[in-house]
């Protein structure tokens, strides 16, 4: 799969870009049994990093993590040539894992305040990410809003790992909603949000994170110390917010996970 000039075009002006049906039915009904698999795995102390919040309907799992080494599955998916040929021309050079997650936003389930990805992504000044989404993603269960301006470096970020109130004003906005097959692209620079999902159904999206391979290969490091930090300071910020990442920016609300 490759960029067509048009698309191309919108990638170089906005630092992201929606690709139409580029993932088979097939193995969108893959990823999705996979997926299920993970949740499972959530629920029994299972492989991966996992992170709940609470909801209107109760506690509910937000993100699943560092999984790709233990589900043969999804390891080949987010390391395979769908995803991976068009890294590289967006790269300009072969690309390797930086992290992956599962977003599953329940009803009821927390957005994310507008946020550079570069903020909470270490070792590495610049990303690109891959949104699969697994279930529609529309603006009222949650879809991700980016800046229209594209941002060539990292915004300085408030205490909080997030834009700063002053520039959200002043920056435009634009949802981008997308279907199974679709893929979202967007590099650590992009701003975007999004906001708690209001329907009754859940929208489930992988998002897997890239960088040049050239760089280096820090998602081990990542993944390391990322338990670590997380072992010291807990998974809630003084019980106010649910903490599922290095920044600040989740906007769910903190609970047990349910056993």
């Amino acid at each position: 799969m490759t960029l067509d000039a048009e698309t191309r075009a919108h990638w170089e002006v906005s630092g992201w870009v929606r690709l139409r049906a580029a993932v088979e039915p097939a193995t969108i009904d893959d990823l999705r049994v996979a997926v299920d698999e993970l949740t499972a795995w959530a629920g029994n102390d299972g492989p991966g990093l996992h992170h709940f919040e609470q909801t209107d309907h109760g506690p509910r799992i937000a993100r699943s993590e560092h999984f790709a080494d233990v589900h043969p599955m999804l390891g080949r998916f987010v390391r395979g040539p769908l995803i991976g040929d068009v890294l590289t021309e967006l790269f300009g050079e072969p690309a390797v894992l930086f992290k992956e997650k599962v977003n599953y936003k329940h009803p009821g389930g927390g957005g994310f305040a507008p946020h550079q990805d570069a903020a909470a992504y270490r070792f590495v000044d610049h990303h690109i990410s891959v949104m699969v989404p697994l279930d529609p993603a529309t603006v009222a269960n949650g879809c991700l809003w980016f800046a229209t301006e594209r941002q060539p470096a990292p915004i300085p970020a408030d205490d909080r790992g997030r834009v700063p109130a002053e520039l959200v004003e002043q920056l435009t906005w634009r949802p981008v909603p997308a279907r199974p097959g679709d893929l979202v692209i967007f590099d650590s620079y992009a701003p975007h949000y999004s906001e708690t999902n209001t329907t009754r159904q859940p929208r489930r999206a992988l998002y897997l994170t890239y960088n040049a391979a050239s760089r280096g290969d820090f998602r081990r490091r990542y993944y390391e110390d990322k338990v670590a930090e997380f072992e010291r300071e807990g998974d809630s910020f003084g019980n106010a917010r649910v903490r599922i990442s290095v920044s600040d920016d989740f906007l769910g609300k903190p609970v047990s996970p349910p056993r």
